[in-house]
C-alpha cells in the first residue's frame, strides 16, 4: 500500500513543484484508471495484467486535455489569482468527473479480474499475487520516473523550471510543454496507481477521495516537491494505515495518520526530505 500510494504522492509533487498548482482533481485520474482497466479487460476479452498498459495511458491523455483547456490558461493570461483560479478549477472538476462517472459507469462497484490469481505464503503472512504484482509494477513505475527525472533532458528541464522558472525562461525553455508534459505524466501515475488496486479493492465514481487525502499526507511527511520524500512518506503512511488496522481497529488508522501529519506541520512543516522554497 505504500508502494502504490507513493505514486499519488509523486504525482502531486511534480505537479506542484513544476506547475506551483494544488490538484484537487487528481483522485479521479484515479479512478479513472481502474475503470480504464476495467472496460479494457471486459470489452476487449484480454486477461486484466495485458489490459494494464490502457489506464496509465487514459490518464495521460485525460490530464493532457484537462491542462490544455482548463490549467494551462493559469500561466498564459494575465490572471490576477491564478492560484485561487487553479484551486477553484480543480475543486470543481472532481466533483464534475465524480457526477460524469456516476452517469457512464453507474454506482455500482466495478472489479477487474486477478492479475495473477493464487496466493503466497511470506514469513507466516498470506498474501495475495495481486498485492505482489501490485508492489512490483509502483516499483518499478517509480524508479523509471526516478530515472526520467534525474537523467534525461526533459527531467532536467523539469528541475531547472521547479528551482528557478523565469532563469528556465531566460533560457528559452519551452513552459507550455514542459507543463502540459508534468501535468499528464502525474495523470498517468494516479490512473496506474487505481489500476493496480482495482482487483483488490474494486472501483467506483468517489474512489480516489481517500487516496488523494494519503497522497496529501505523504507529501507533508515526505516533504513537498522531493521525490525520494513521496517514496519514503508513502512507506510510512502505508506501514502506519497497516498497523493501526491490524492491531487496533481501521477506524482509527485515518485518525492515527492526521495525528502524525499534524505533527510534521508543528515539528517539521518541510517533512522529512523537503526544503525551504527558493524564490527567484
Amino acid at each position: 500500500m505504500g508502494f502504490i500510494f507513493s505514486l499519488m504522492g509523486l504525482g502531486l509533487t511534480l505537479v506542484y513543484s513544476i506547475m506551483r498548482l494544488v490538484n484537487f482533481a487528481y483522485g479521479e485520474f484515479y479512478m479513472f484508471g481502474g475503470y480504464a482497466l476495467y472496460y479494457a479487460s471486459s470489452l476487449l476479452g484480454i486477461p486484466a495484467i495485458l489490459a494494464l498498459p490502457f489506464a496509465p495511458l487514459t490518464g495521460f491523455c485525460i490530464a493532457f486535455v484537462v491542462e490544455r483547456l482548463l490549467i494551462r490558461d493559469t500561466y498564459t493570461k494575465k490572471i490576477e489569482r491564478p492560484e485561487e483560479y487553479a484551486l477553484i478549477i480543480t475543486f470543481t472538476l472532481s466533483i464534475f468527473f465524480q457526477n460524469l462517472a456516476r452517469e457512464l459507469f453507474g454506482p455500482f462497484l466495478r472489479t477487474p479480474s486477478s492479475f495473477l490469481p493464487g496466493r503466497v505464503n511470506f514469513l507466516n503472512f498470506v498474501i495475495t499475487w495481486d498485492r505482489v504484482m501490485a508492489v512490483i509494477m509502483a516499483i518499478s513505475a517509480f524508479a523509471l520516473v526516478y530515472v526520467f527525472v534525474k537523467k534525461t533532458w526533459i527531467g532536467r528541464v523539469w528541475q531547472a523550471v521547479a528551482q528557478n522558472r523565469p532563469g528556465a525562461l531566460a533560457l528559452g525553455v519551452n513552459i507550455k510543454r514542459t507543463n502540459a508534459l508534468a501535468f499528464a505524466t502525474s495523470g498517468m501515475l494516479a490512473s496506474l496507481a487505481g489500476a493496480l488496486l482495482a482487483p483488490i479493492f474494486s472501483t467506483y465514481s468517489s474512489v480516489g477521495t481517500v487516496p488523494l487525502i494519503k497522497g496529501f499526507l505523504i507529501i507533508v511527511i515526505g516533504g513537498l516537491g522531493s521525490i525520494k520524500g513521496s517514496l519514503v512518506g508513502g512507506l510510512i503512511v502505508g506501514l502506519i494505515d497497516s498497523i493501526v488496522s491490524g492491531f487496533i481497529s481501521p477506524a482509527y488508522a485515518s485518525t492515527a495518520l492526521y495525528i502524525i501529519m499534524a505533527g510534521f506541520l508543528v515539528i517539521r512543516p518541510t517533512g522529512l526530505l523537503g526544503g525551504k522554497v527558493r524564490r527567484a
